[in-house]
């Protein structure tokens, strides 16, 4: 009876996938399975220069298109009882021909009780930007990548979840208003640094590592308060110089305020790292159909090596930077309720603190086509 179920399932999904309907959906033996997807376009047009505090700085025009198609495969199995298990798998086809996979996961537990998922994921946002759709920074463009000489804007996420060689556990709980989380990242987590470099130093692999990341939230139907941290739990992962460049300890507080037609962020986050510590504070809102949103972060730098090169002297001080960014949704094109557009715009500046290095803007503006299926 199970095979037949098994076949039928797979049957049903190869037949209706090639069809133009919404949604693909089965039940048998082993429970529900389903099929959905999205489509995330893009047109952009920017300025792709994101300076250094080294003062290296090369303008740049960027015209292209990129995005993804991206297909949701959920099997579910759920009992009367609220026990569940559940498998996410979350391929993805670049339009510029590359191949990968958003999330994969096993997931199990008890419904408004805890939970525990295994695999490829994101766990808590403590760092919500709204209407996200195009926002990029002067320095470094990724908050979860940390590169010599770019501003490093640190939004509580280097173990939140995808780092590409790492593998996540992460364990729940609800408890009426309240909710408790602890997501660890397990595996090498060099990749965290561009070019395995800190401060002109090489970052070496000794270990492993494991990164813990507790989250404990409230929330009521218009408000929502988050407090998390994170850090690696094992001594000297990594090295740089004889340090442990590993030892890396973040925080984090969010706050949400949900009106009918309003939605409100403010968020917070630091970072206190060997010979560095990064702030970045952060509020957006999003009205209706539009979307607004600016962050301030600083990077105070306390030691370089000079040895490195005569630039990386540039690095020590406390560096600004400044990103506002906005958007504006074309909701149900040609009423069509599953297809969007987006308009999204953003301009960013790097403030090094010195006296011989200029500030660096960055801006740019974008067309998102968004379709469901």
């Amino acid at each position: 009876m199970r095979t037949i179920a098994s076949v039928t399932l797979l049957t049903s999904l190869l037949a209706v996938a090639g069809q133009s309907q919404a949604v693909v959906e089965t039940n048998g033996d082993f429970g529900k399975l389903s099929l959905g997807g999205d489509a995330e376009l893009n047109l952009n047009a920017a300025n792709t220069s994101p300076g250094t505090l080294m003062g290296q700085s090369h303008q740049q025009d960027r015209w292209d298109m990129d995005g993804r198609i991206l297909l949701n495969f959920t099997a579910l199995k759920e009992l009367d009882s609220g026990a569940y298990g559940q498998i996410v798998v979350q391929p993805t086809v670049s339009v510029n021909a590359g191949a990968s996979a958003d999330d994969a996961w096993l997931g199990f537990g008890k419904r408004h009780g805890w939970g525990m998922k295994v695999g490829r994921f994101e766990a808590y946002d403590m760092f919500p930007l709204g209407q996200d759709i195009f926002v990029e920074h002067s320095g470094d463009s990724a908050n979860d990548l940390y590169k010599d000489g770019h501003g490093y804007i640190y939004m509580l996420k280097e173990g939140r979840g995808r780092a590409g060689k790492g593998g996540q556990v992460l364990l729940n709980q609800q408890a009426g208003n309240w909710y408790l989380e602890l997501s660890t990242l397990i595996g090498d987590r060099t990749n965290l640094f561009a070019d395995q470099q800190y401060h002109g130093y090489q970052v070496e692999k000794v270990k492993d590592s494991l990164i813990a990341r507790p989250v404990v939230a409230w929330s009521n139907q218009s408000f929502k308060l988050a407090l998390g941290a994170e850090a690696n739990l094992i001594d000297h992962a990594m090295e740089a110089n004889g340090e442990a460049v590993s030892e890396r300890t973040g925080y984090g507080l969010t706050g949400s305020w949900l009106a009918s037609d309003m939605t409100v962020n403010l968020n917070l986050a630091r970072m206190d790292a060997v010979d560095e510590t990064d702030t970045t504070a952060g509020a957006n809102l999003v009205w209706q159909n539009l979307g607004l949103g600016y962050i301030y972060a600083i990077n105070d730098i306390d030691a370089v090596n000079l040895a490195a090169g005569n630039d990386y002297g540039a690095l020590v001080g406390s560096h600004k930077i400044h990103t506002t960014y906005a958007s504006y949704k074309i909701p149900a094109v040609l009423e069509l309720k599953n297809f969007d557009i987006y308009l999204g715009a953003y301009w960013s500046q790097l403030q090094p603190d010195s006296d011989t290095v200029s500030d660096m803007d960055r801006y740019g503006g974008r067309v998102r086509f968004k379709y469901f299926f």
